[in-house]
């Protein structure tokens, strides 16, 4: 064989070997379709795996994450279906490395988890998937929304205030949809979750100190437990209290305050046993009300 074709084949290879790198998402995807009928369900046979290569095949950003996908899942629950339409509950969730110095610690922190319980979609048998930010399609569109929330909160982790630009994109996502016949779940909701609600609170200037505590509790505080635990836990509880107060001064029924304590609240204590003193479960369950009985819990142990 020719160099020159030698060196053609070489480059082909690493382009497309850049290429099936440069997707973003690492995405587990489940579905249940025991609430529906046995014809619907032949509707749906594809689904799950049209869903699973529509979100780790697409590229959202041109972020350089190296080689690095975010690990993350999305188990579907369908709860009725009429003719070619459904309804949906989708729990989301999406998880990063802890950092021990520059290294992976081999543990996990879970970034956010998401009771999305308001989907409505129509979808067709073996119906195709194609990306499209400028037009709204009730299937694809609700799958861009979530990936772009992903990829935005776990930038946030990293880098304060990093995410804006794909929580925009986001955004835009439930401005068409609300314009649509499938604005269930992404119009605002008053103390209960909606797509809305959570990304207006996230681009919200009166939520910017939520965003940094975000990243300080990540990057200054779980990161640095392995190998400076007091700092990480000063960090951590700084930034907990600090989100805490926020919630206080703006709205007490915070959706993202809400979904960070939902979230968190196993790490936050556990993070907190080897505290020195107990007493600083109570300043959690302070900031936390909702899970005292769990740290109430661990301040026995």
């Amino acid at each position: 064989m020719k160099p020159r074709r030698v060196f053609e084949l070489l480059g082909m290879f690493f382009f497309l070997a850049g290429l099936a790198a440069a997707q973003e998402l690492n995405c587990e995807v489940t579905v249940n379709i025991d609430n529906i009928t046995s014809g619907q369900r032949d509707n749906l046979r594809s689904f799950e795996a049209n869903v699973k290569k529509y979100l780790n095949n697409n590229r959202y950003t041109d972020e350089d994450l190296g080689g690095e996908r975010i690990d993350c899942s999305m188990t579907i629950f369908f709860l009725s279906g009429s003719n070619d339409r459904y309804t949906a509950q989708v729990v989301v969730v999406s998880q990063r490395p802890i950092y021990k110095l520059n290294d992976k610690s081999g543990k996990n922190t879970q970034v956010t988890r998401i009771l999305d319980d308001r989907w409505d979609f129509t979808y067709l048998p073996n119906q195709p998937m194609s990306k499209d930010d400028y037009r709204f399609e009730p299937v694809t569109s609700f799958l861009d929304f979530y990936a772009y929330l992903i990829i935005g909160l776990d930038l946030e982790t990293y880098t304060p205030l990093s995410g804006a630009r794909y929580f925009q994109k986001a955004l835009n996502i439930c401005n068409q949809a609300t314009a649509s016949s499938y604005a269930n779940g992404w119009q605002s909701q008053a103390g209960s979750y909606s797509r809305f609600s959570f990304i207006d609170e996230l681009m919200n200037m009166k939520y910017q100190a939520f965003r940094e505590s975000f990243f300080a509790y990540h990057f200054e505080g779980i990161d640095l437990l392995a190998t400076q635990s007091q700092a990480g836990q000063d960090a951590m509880l700084k930034a907990i209290e600090a989100i805490a107060d926020l919630r206080k001064k703006q709205n007490p029924r915070s959706i993202l305050v809400k979904i960070f304590f939902d979230s968190k609240y196993l790490e936050i204590a556990d993070g907190f046993l080897t505290w020195p003193n107990r007493a600083v479960y109570e300043r959690l369950s302070a900031a936390d009300p909702s899970h005292q009985g769990t740290y109430d819990d661990y301040r026995q142990r």
